[in-house]
């Protein structure tokens, strides 16, 4: 019960106040092959949001009724875990920790909910297709998940591999697609289709699991597009369920690369062996655990923590000798070897992604600059091509005109939010410097208490 380890009962408590749930939350149960000492289990906001708590958070929120009073509460989980809460104890867990996550209160809900805002993820996203035509979907795509059904699709995906690397036509595929106006656009046509069916990979192993997806958008992702399925009902599967959501994309890519082989057999159409080729690029990564993509959550899953990038400042603490506080308990919290797992990829994969974003954000005006002028350029192009009446090259000019422009609105945005972030923490660490001595003056006055979580 180290949650209420530092709480001082307050004669001032309003026993008779009556916590409750916020409307739409829902206790999900245990997060199963999750990587803690302790349990965690999963709640469900009314936004869609996951939240894991600790067991005692659970327990608590569990005898919310919206009738019980907190003395009630306590009572009751005083004599079904043989605890000794008092009721400023269950006062204190509600309003210090499940009130600042959205899940329950005693007054007014937040308005506001703290929400998940990761720095790398989607900005100027927008949903393609709805929750209800995505269920249809993955109830149709679903038997590809059958035993048998995987086996005979991946020995089929390896035998076009062994078909790529032994026939030698890669080259010449190429060479006959590259400036070919219908052939490029071929294949910006089979990329997008590619993408949505590797969409459904992912919800049609959700469905598979006894999840429900939910809709299917499309954002930008730092410079370029990218398209994602809502899968957060799958946290509530084991962790096979989970891992099948997970790699369902990647191996929706290996059956989309099989059905374009056996088009390439009945066409002869080179840009398809082009296609099959870079398609096998996209898998590759897919795959890198760096940004929130397939292989940063098939790690995560794996080792049992979903929010690995929420690690990054409790390792760096740890490093860095800090006091324990609320976000190092958080890393001691797991097991050891899923701490040294994490510490592990918190230690290889932050220092890359901090030289790289460093020098993105430097060669960013030079980047968007040439993009600029070539979007120019292309549109030269799109209106020479149009008053010739050449609809392939016209075709291809505005398709460009579009594609350069995306890391133009998405690099801004980038930056704009980096430059927000930085702010925030310059704030934050002011802040701290200025209640710091206020803080060691209450703690030392006998009536302490824990700080408010953030």
């Amino acid at each position: 019960m180290s949650e209420v380890s530092d709480v001082e009962a307050v004669d001032s408590t309003d026993e008779s106040a009556v916590p409750r749930l916020v409307d739409g939350v829902a206790l999900l149960g245990e997060y199963e092959g999750g990587g803690y000492e302790e349990p965690r289990y999963l709640v469900s906001r009314a936004d869609g949001q996951m939240v894991l708590v600790s067991p005692l958070l659970h327990e608590v929120a569990s005898r919310f009724d919206g009738e019980r009073n907190l003395r009630e509460v306590a009572d009751r989980v005083n004599q079904d875990l043989g605890a000794e809460l008092t009721a400023a104890d269950v006062a204190f867990l509600v309003d210090e920790k499940l009130y600042p996550m959205g899940i329950a209160t005693t007054s007014e809900p937040l308005p506001d909910p703290p929400r998940s805002d990761p720095l790398l993820s989607l900005v100027f996203n927008t949903q393609l297709l709805p929750p209800r035509v995505v269920r249809v979907m993955a109830a149709i795509f679903a038997p590809f998940y059958r035993p048998v059904v995987i086996a005979l699709m991946l020995a089929m995906f390896v035998g076009v591999d062994v078909w790529l690397v032994m026939s030698g036509g890669i080259d010449a595929a190429f060479h006959r697609s590259v400036g070919d106006p219908v052939l490029m656009l071929t294949l910006m046509a089979l990329w997008v289709v590619a993408t949505l069916f590797h969409e459904f990979g992912h919800a049609a192993g959700c469905h598979y699991g006894g999840a429900r997806p939910g809709g299917i958008g499309v954002g930008i992702l730092i410079l370029y597009p990218a398209f994602y399925t809502n899968v957060t009902d799958a946290y509530r599967l084991d962790r096979r369920g989970r891992l099948r959501t997970d790699l369902g994309g990647i191996y929706f890519n290996a059956i989309f690369i099989v059905a374009v082989f056996g088009l390439y057999q009945l066409t002869g159409i080179p840009a398809l062996v082009v296609f099959m080729v870079l398609n096998h690029l996209q898998i590759l990564q897919q795959l890198l655990p760096l940004l929130r993509l397939d292989g940063y959550l098939i790690l995560g899953d794996l080792v049992g923590v979903p929010n690995l990038f929420a690690f990054v400042g409790p390792v760096w603490r740890r490093m860095r000798g800090k006091p324990v506080d609320d976000s190092a308990a958080m890393h001691r919290a797991l097991r050891p070897r899923v701490q040294i797992l994490v510490t592990a990829w918190v230690l290889i994969v932050v220092p890359l992604l901090l030289i790289g974003l460093t020098l993105l954000l430097i060669r960013l005006p030079f980047y968007l600059a040439t993009g600029t002028t070539k979007a120019v350029q292309y549109g030269e192009v799109a209106l020479s091509a149009g008053g010739q009446g050449h609809v392939g090259i016209l075709l291809l000019a505005i398709l460009s005109m579009l594609i350069l422009l995306v890391p133009w609105v998405g690099g801004t945005a980038f930056a704009i939010r980096t430059g927000r972030r930085i702010t925030r923490a310059v704030r934050r660490s002011r802040a701290r410097r200025r209640t710091r001595p206020a803080a060691r003056h209450r703690k030392h006055s006998g009536r302490w208490r824990p700080p408010k979580a953030a």
